[in-house]
């Protein structure tokens, strides 16, 4: 069993997920069809999106460095603040029609949602090692609210300036940060500033040189970037076949709740099976998603099963390789690696986003979901072969 404190954490940790996601989502389910609106070049559409991952990506290392320096969080309440200044970008981008404000605001709000992924790992430090896998899917759960609260306050907003479409979602956006630098207030995380560990940092190329690490980060970043990639065409592919705008942000919303309501049992397969399995389930899981997406696109259920399939089987491969990564380095090693991690990770990402436009326009919805094939075959190849050789190495 947990202590109160770190119940007291999880629960806290949550609460930021499900408000920091809820922008994400809030972004995701706008920004492809005010990118297509607004880009005279209809492939740079996704742009924006591309731009978002890129600044997570260039953010990694220095907020780890900001973390490690000023503690946990004051990165937090940074992050924030960052993206706060993204959404008063967006409504200008939106109010002046200027696509490249857009491309800036996005890259803002991603600089800042870097930092907010950075709460999966605080929940891993603050819990004891038999709890951290279950750690670390609880406060992915929190994002469960972000499936209801994104998508619907994209759509609410949306009209709240009948003059100046979608001002009001970048509006509704500032709220959320406001929220979240209170909550963020509420967290009685570690101080690990100027502890010294037990075991001391190896060289940076011995810990990357560890089939372990490389496997984590590897199933980390393809199924982050092909759940990324399928998800950023996904509101034009159903936007092309004449639905409506609500249809796509329901789709969203539920896609949203297969990333995170796994979060209840996550942990505990984790636990039972091992991190590999779960991983392993997550690539099939995608492949069962891309087999509902090429059914056919006449029928709307067909998009929003794969959709919700999809966030599953990103939540099993996410988890999952956060939850090996945490087990392969030492306490002393974590700021590097975990910087390294989301660098590769989010830049994998910002190319399957801004590929994911490029596709789209010049060969539509088929040809990308064939595509997205390859990097989640990779990863089961991958896994699969390390967990057999595995316990040879052990032995």
């Amino acid at each position: 069993m947990s202590s109160p404190e770190v119940r007291r954490n999880i629960m806290f940790l949550s609460l930021c997920v499900a408000l920091s996601a809820s922008a994400m989502s809030l972004i995701f389910t706008v920004a492809a069809v005010i990118g297509y609106s607004l880009a005279t070049d209809k492939s740079l559409s996704t742009l924006p999106i591309a731009f978002m991952m890129i600044a997570m990506m260039a953010m990694t290392a220095p907020s780890a460095m900001v973390m490690a320096k000023f503690g946990r969080r004051f990165g937090f309440w940074m992050g924030s603040g960052i993206a706060m200044l993204g959404a008063l970008s967006g409504m200008g981008a939106v109010y002046y029609s200027n696509f490249w404000l857009l491309c800036v605001a996005c890259a803002c709000i991603g600089a800042g949602n870097a930092i907010a992924m950075q709460y999966r790992f605080a929940a891993a430090e603050a819990a004891p090692p038999e709890f951290r896998a279950r750690a670390i899917s609880y406060t992915m759960l929190g994002g469960l609210a972000s499936a209801f609260i994104g998508p619907n306050l994209a759509s609410f907003a949306r009209d709240w300036f009948e003059t100046v479409p979608f001002l009001g979602t970048f509006v509704a956006l500032i709220g959320l940060q406001v929220l979240l630098i209170i909550a963020i207030g509420q967290l009685r995380l570690p101080d690990a500033r100027g502890v010294k560990h037990v075991e001391p940092a190896r060289a940076l190329k011995t810990v990357l040189g560890q089939p372990a690490i490389i496997i984590a980060i590897f199933a980390g970043a393809l199924g982050y970037a092909v759940m990324s990639f399928v998800m950023t065409a996904t509101p034009l592919a159903i936007l092309d076949c004449d639905y409506v705008f609500g249809d796509a942000a329901f789709i969203i919303q539920w896609h949203v709740v297969g990333m995170y309501a796994p979060g209840f049992f996550t942990g505990n397969l984790i636990k039972r099976f091992g991190a590999l399995k779960v991983i392993q389930t997550g690539a099939i899981l995608n492949f069962v998603c891309l087999a509902v997406a090429l059914s056919g696109e006449d029928l709307l259920a067909n998009f929003w099963v794969s959709l919700v399939i999809l966030g599953v089987a990103w939540n099993f491969m996410f988890v999952g390789a956060t939850t090996f990564l945490t087990e392969n380095y030492r306490p002393s090693e974590q700021a590097r690696v975990q910087a390294i991690n989301e660098f590769v990770v989010f830049g994998t990402v910002a190319i399957g986003s801004l590929s994911a436009g490029t596709i789209y326009a010049a060969s539509g919805w088929i040809t990308l979901l064939y595509s997205a094939a390859l990097p989640v075959g990779l990863v089961l190849l991958v896994v699969s072969v390390y967990a057999l050789r595995r316990p040879r190495q052990m032995a």
